[in-house]
């Protein structure tokens, strides 16, 4: 039943006092209010209305307690599945947490592992420094040896090319001293000592000189207008002549004859004739 002030649920009570049957509700607000009161003579009367107004109190009742089983059990079960719902997040979560922690335990000991590698390889980097501060050095002493060595090898390299030069002159001349050996050892050097056109009077001579360095042979060869003669001669006999040509008491107009000579040479050309001069066109060749 519902409280006459209030209108919250109350409590319906029944009671006699001095006489008069009462009936009040009880509310945990307002507290006890009268409903109405009878006498004993109207108790009679109105029990029956007092049990239809209880039996529909208690009806409104047991509704309110159906009711509030029902609210009950739609909350329990809508919180059960909640509970159900959260839990499966938490074992969710749980495995995801030990998924993570599985990860991190991985992550660390690679970790550990990059570590002592990055250790190892700092050190490794350490000795590779201290090798490369000690090639360095060996690299700048042998760059500066090698700048003294390439300026050696430059000269070396000049000395070599003047040294090739003198080489090949040396070469040259050798050569040229070996042919001039062959032809003096076979006597197959030319050369013209003189080539004239000279007039002799009659009883007349002319002498041509000639300085020869290494001893040899004169080729002389004449033509003349008359007959003519030859003495050949040398420093060596002390101005004697000791050749003629042709042989005594002959003379000849044209010819040729090789003498041997040395040192300084004497040519005598004599026309014998006393009344007719002479024009003698001759060569002197010289071989040694």
């Amino acid at each position: 039943m519902r409280c006459p002030k209030c209108g919250k649920f109350s409590k319906v009570m029944t009671y006699e006092e001095n006489g008069m049957l009462k009936l009040v509700s009880v509310c945990a607000k307002c507290g006890e209010i009268e409903i109405e009161s009878n006498s004993n003579e109207e108790k009679r009367e109105d029990k029956t209305d007092f049990s239809r107004a209880r039996t529909r109190a208690i009806d409104y009742v047991r509704i309110s307690l159906i009711f509030f089983i029902l609210i009950f059990s739609v909350t329990s079960v809508f919180f059960y599945f909640k509970v159900v719902e959260k839990n499966t997040i938490i074992d969710a979560l749980t495995l995801y947490v030990e998924a993570i922690q599985t990860s991190y335990l991985g992550l660390n000991e690679s970790y550990v592992n990059l570590a002592s590698n990055y250790l190892s390889i700092l050190n490794t980097t350490t000795t590779l420094e201290g090798y490369y501060s000690d090639l360095q050095e060996m690299y700048s002493s042998i760059r500066s040896e090698y700048s003294i060595l390439e300026g050696s090898f430059s000269v070396l390299t000049r000395n070599h090319a003047e040294l090739q030069s003198d080489y090949y002159s040396l070469l040259e001349e050798r050569d040229s001293l070996e042919r001039e050996l062959d032809e003096r050892l076979n006597f197959s050097r030319d050369e013209v000592l003189e080539e004239a056109v000279v007039d002799i009077l009659p009883e007349g001579n002319i002498t041509r000189v000639y300085d020869i360095q290494y001893a040899g042979y004169l080729v002389i060869n004449f033509s003349s207008s008359a007959d003519i003669i030859f003495w050949v001669g040398s420093s060596v006999t002390e101005g004697i002549y000791y050749a003629r040509y042709p042989d005594y008491p002959n003379t000849a107009s044209k010819g040729s004859f090789t003498i041997p000579v040395l040192e300084t040479v004497y040519l005598y050309i004599g026309n014998p004739n006393d009344e007719l001069g002479t024009t003698v066109s001759f060569s002197v060749h010289y071989r040694f």
